[in-house]
């Protein structure tokens, strides 16, 4: 389907994971979320982008304990999931300072 500014697909965001990273647990951080965006928003699209190896250099997956434990709390604390959705906002168009706890836009996608 034709828009003005190209196909409808082009004006697409579509976010894609968990709430969760470790169930058993509940741990909420290291998120496993995709995020597949049209070319018309601006996403930069075809990269992986983790926010835990600037501060941890590599996954050790011989301790599990040590994995669990980037699973259960956040290595960046600046590293939040109202961060994506307050860049996805902005990308649509949505004019707001924020979207809740949100810190910044992320340059990393967008």
């Amino acid at each position: 389907m034709q828009e003005l500014e190209g196909s409808l697909l082009d004006q697409t965001q579509i976010l894609w994971g968990s709430g969760m990273s470790y169930g058993h647990g509940h741990g909420n951080a290291n998120l496993p979320l995709l995020l597949a965006g049209g070319k018309a928003l601006g996403f930069k699209h075809g990269k992986h982008v983790d926010f835990n190896l600037p501060t941890i250099g590599q996954y050790n997956l011989t301790e599990p304990l040590e994995h669990y434990r980037i699973c259960t709390r956040p290595v960046d604390d600046a590293a939040r999931l109202n961060n994506l959705l307050f860049t996805m906002c902005r990308a649509a168009g949505v004019e707001i300072d924020r979207f809740n706890d949100s810190l910044r836009s992320l340059s990393e996608v967008l």
